[in-house]
């Protein structure tokens, strides 16, 4: 049976035909290839997001090596203080700023030292208050500190006006800081 559409005098098997999807040569080619575009292209952002790479500088007999890492945040959406840095000082002279996902490497003489991490330079952008800490390196060690930049989100509340924070300079078995600071920047 046969029915007339009166606006195109198409009957209802032409219509129908003229709508259905045919799988010629060439459309499966078109569909394959953007599928195929797609995938590659997806392939090369997962790419882009692997784990860096890192391997610490061996040093010398007559020093040691201290490595200072501040990783990206475990909390989930913004990363608290991205945009702001302290001053690090060892023994009280200024060794650089240490920026949100980035890492340092200082050869030092074995033995006792102070750090302090401090916005109260003109160098740092940082408002919370400073860590200082004394630690001791032995000749050829290297050691690894960690500033652990976190919301505490046990003590924030919904409409509160500021965050809080928690902030600790931490050292890191070297089994650990490997795999953490492999996706943080080098300081030049």
């Amino acid at each position: 049976m046969t029915f007339h559409n009166g606006a195109r005098g198409l009957s209802q098997t032409e219509h129908a035909s003229s709508f259905s999807l045919i799988w010629t040569p060439g459309r499966m080619i078109k569909f394959i290839g953007k599928k195929a575009l797609v995938l590659s292209m997806l392939l090369t952002l997962a790419g882009c997001s692997s784990p860096g790479y890192f391997e610490p500088q061996a040093p010398s007999n007559d020093y040691s090596m201290l490595y200072l890492y501040r990783p990206k945040a475990n909390n989930p959406g913004m990363q608290p203080l991205r945009m702001s840095y302290p001053d690090i000082q060892i023994d009280g002279q200024s060794v650089g700023q240490l920026k949100f996902n980035t890492h340092m490497g200082l050869g030092l003489t074995p033995g006792k030292h102070h750090i302090r991490v401090t916005g109260l330079s003109k160098k740092a952008d940082w408002e919370p208050r400073d860590i200082e800490q004394d630690f001791s390196i032995s000749p050829g060690e290297i050691k690894y500190l960690k500033l652990d930049v976190q919301f505490n989100l046990r003590e924030m509340n919904l409409g509160q006006p500021a965050p809080n924070y928690s902030i600790f300079l931490t050292p890191i078995r070297s089994e650990d800081a490997l795999y953490e600071i492999r996706d943080t920047s080098p300081i030049n």
